[in-house]
């Protein structure tokens, strides 16, 4: 019985801490997004079909902007 408790109470501490990286992920993006102008939003698009990696294409921006 402690064995079962102890295997689900891990269990589900795995699920909040994969659902909090999720979130925070997503929470990060969209704000990311929400600072590109329209063209970048673009770019990002085709990029994101290529690459698939958002954070990639933002340090691709903040070298080309500085």
């Amino acid at each position: 019985m402690f064995w079962t408790a102890l295997f689900f109470g891990l269990v589900v501490c795995f699920a909040i801490l994969l659902t909090a990286k999720f979130a925070r992920e997503r929470r990060e993006r969209a704000a990311f997004v929400a600072n590109l102008s329209s063209a970048e939003r673009e770019r990002l698009k085709g990029f994101e079909r290529v690459k698939g990696d958002w954070r990639e294409f933002r340090v691709l921006i903040a070298s080309v902007k500085a």
